[in-house]
């Protein structure tokens, strides 16, 4: 609907220009460096593998303290089994934290 009035036209259809590189776009944009819900993921994927590898790791040893007790000292395998032990232990902290965080934020009301 195109009115003319005095020289100046009215329409209920405006074309947007977009300026600014983070405007709006049909181009899909570039994920950010400052994205944090992307490095808050690759943290904790990083501190899995690590509590995996701790945990591997243990095992490794004890088996290889079975099959040849004397290529590893029993003491090695003992600290390697307790790190594992405290890092499963820290994982499994946070993790009940992170669900009672959560619970928490869907009964607010």
């Amino acid at each position: 609907m195109i009115q003319e009035n005095s020289g100046i036209t009215k329409s209920n259809i405006f074309v947007m220009k977009t300026t600014h590189p983070l405007h709006y776009s049909d181009k899909p944009q570039k994920q950010q460096d400052d994205d944090v819900a992307g490095s808050f993921m690759d943290a904790l994927k990083t501190a899995l593998g690590k509590v995996n590898d701790l945990q591997v790791d243990a095992e490794d040893l004890t088996q290889q303290m079975i099959y040849e007790p004397e290529s590893v000292d029993i003491h090695t395998v003992m600290i390697a089994q307790q790190k594992a032990e405290i890092a499963l232990s820290l994982t499994k902290a946070i993790r009940d934290e992170a669900i009672r965080a959560y619970r928490e934020l869907i009964n607010l009301r």
